[in-house]
């Protein structure tokens, strides 16, 4: 049983009784109420990956939306009160099934047992394919290494489970052909019957036509020919891989208490958290104080406008890309356009819509925190970048304790460059995200984890003795030898070499970086897949090895 936690159940149920009281009285406040409780559910539901239940609820969500209108409107037709009740009884009798567990989580969860530990136990994955699939062996063995249960299923076969599984995986008896009528009904029949799955359609020809088709019968993700198995192990990867929450923060720049409070009241319902002053002369500080992720300004303020106040802000480097949302009466089109020339994001007319209003700043937020993290991060593995993990390391060095405890290893794959030579570069990015993946997987989230560049990653363990961090990395060096990485003609074993330097030999990150580098390359040269201490280092020099067939390279 997916496991749904028990929060969502909560606000399911805040939804009904809302609706109900809406069906009592037809308040048109009430139904505004049921329409923001009904977004921030499909919002939350997304962040569970569940996308059957989050297609259902947005289509209710438009629905409701068009039987918005004035309070003239309420209450609506019986007739279209019906059909959202229907509606509304599909999804909340699919999230009740789920009481059960999501009540063990949380009780769990009190005895010091994470939610992600649950559904991490919850990682059945179907491969529906024909039979002796050459990419359904190969596929099925790598899911296995990293925890998930393959199950294989032939197309004609009628889908038995009895829970639903974290995903199904449909690969075509034909690569790049245009998936036929009675494969394309057998993916509509399993999305009735698992709503909350995740559908992946691999090997989907480049034609809009096939891909809406496939969307339509209820592909969440149709995978292009050539990214076959690699590209579809790295998407189920991500469906479990832990994300950590951020609450989204506003500044609120307006003197009007009144609106003040209807916009922090609107943001509050969907999650958003928000600080407000009345006076723009105090913004550089409070912003300074509170890291805003986007700012609500008023247009017209005693001491002065929105657009000079925006126009201040971009002067300050931290503050140029800061999304910045006018909010104002202003119906002149012309002056819109000049306040968003002048420095601004949006511009929202008073009154405001609750639902747009929330739309709005968590899109512009998300957008800027994407921003933020590409500049950060790798784009293909996800793990900071060369430049980021530089200064995450002198960071960790300033702050260390006084044990001057830290570890830093250098890895880099052996003979990757074979890699891409004989099995294409799909396969060898897959190669790099596996092991981005089994790291991540093993070290701590105050632990310093990056690729340094191609197939090269840094590591920095901090508070961690040297016997310790030894024993972690060989273990690691081992799984990752045996790991096998699926590929179209079956599936390959790859190997890395470690070098490793620490405190107080190694002083500063320069230094620490290039002796780690050093033991690195002698790793190499002394015959690869194998750990090798700087020199200095206290006397645990590691030429542990596993015997395998290794692709020739460098």
């Amino acid at each position: 049983m997916f496991a749904i936690p028990h929060s969502l159940i909560a606000l399911a149920e805040t939804l009904e009784l809302r609706w109900k009281s809406y069906r009592e009285g037809g308040d048109s406040d009430v139904f505004v109420e049921f329409t923001l409780s009904l977004n921030s559910l499909t919002e939350q539901l997304s962040q569970q990956h569940l996308p059957g239940l989050v297609r259902a609820c947005q289509e209710l969500e438009n629905t409701a939306l068009s039987l918005f209108g004035d309070s003239s409107t309420h209450p609506i037709t019986d007739e279209e009160a019906d059909a959202i009740e229907h509606h509304l009884g599909i999804i909340l009798t699919e999230l009740h099934r789920h009481e059960t567990p999501a009540i063990i989580a949380r009780r769990d969860n009190d005895n010091g047992e994470t939610g992600a530990d649950i559904l991490g136990r919850h990682r059945q994955v179907v491969i529906v394919s024909r039979a002796e699939h050459p990419w359904t062996a190969s596929l099925s063995e790598q899911l296995a290494f990293f925890g998930f249960s393959p199950t294989e299923q032939r197309w004609e076969e009628a889908p038995e489970m009895a829970e639903p599984p974290l995903a199904i995986v449909f690969i075509p008896d034909r690569e790049g052909s245009v998936y036929p009528p009675d494969a394309v009904a057998g993916i509509k029949t399993r999305r009735n019957q698992f709503p909350t799955s995740y559908f992946y359609c691999l090997s989907v020809p480049s034609s809009l036509e096939s891909i809406v088709r496939l969307q339509r019968a209820g592909a969440d993700a149709c995978v292009p020919v050539g990214n076959k198995v690699s590209d579809v192990l790295s998407r189920i990867l991500d469906l479990v891989k832990t994300r950590e929450h951020e609450v989204h923060r506003v500044l609120v720049v307006e003197d009007s208490a009144t609106a003040v409070a209807h916009i922090r009241r609107s943001l509050s319902q969907h999650g958003i958290d928000s600080r407000a002053i009345g006076d723009p002369r105090i913004l550089l500080q409070a912003a300074a104080d509170y890291h805003p992720d986007a700012i609500l300004m008023d247009m017209y303020m005693p001491f002065c406008t929105g657009v000079e106040v925006t126009r201040a802000l971009r002067q300050i480097p931290e503050y140029r890309a800061l999304p910045v949302i006018y909010l104002s009466s202003e119906t002149d089109i012309a002056q819109q356009v000049e306040a968003l020339r002048l420095g601004g994001d949006q511009f929202l007319t008073k009154p405001i819509n609750p639902i747009i209003l929330a739309a709005v700043v968590r899109t512009k937020i998300e957008r800027y925190r994407e921003m933020l993290y590409s500049g950060r991060h790798d784009s293909l593995t996800g793990l900071l970048n060369h430049s980021t993990s530089k200064g995450q390391l002198e960071t960790m060095l300033r702050s260390n304790t006084p044990a001057q405890r830290l570890v830093v290893a250098m890895i880099d794959i052996d003979r990757f460059k074979s890699v891409n030579d004989n099995y294409g570069h799909p396969v060898g990015d897959q190669v790099i995200r596996s092991l981005a993946w089994l790291l991540r997987g093993r070290l701590r989230s105050s632990d310093l984890l990056g690729r340094y560049g191609g197939e090269e990653f840094i590591i920095a363990l901090a508070d961690v003795d040297l016997d310790r961090a030894h024993c972690l990395l060989e273990r690691i060096r081992e799984d990752f030898s045996l790991l096998p990485h699926a590929h179209a003609r079956g599936a390959l074993r790859v190997s890395f070499s470690c070098g490793i330097a620490a405190l107080p030999d190694y002083t500063t990150a320069a230094t620490l970086i290039e002796a780690a580098d050093a033991a690195l390359l002698e790793a190499k040269r002394s015959g690869r897949n194998r750990l090798v201490m700087a020199p200095g280092t206290p006397s645990r020099r590691s030429v542990a090895r596993m015997e395998m067939k290794e692709p020739g390279g460098s």
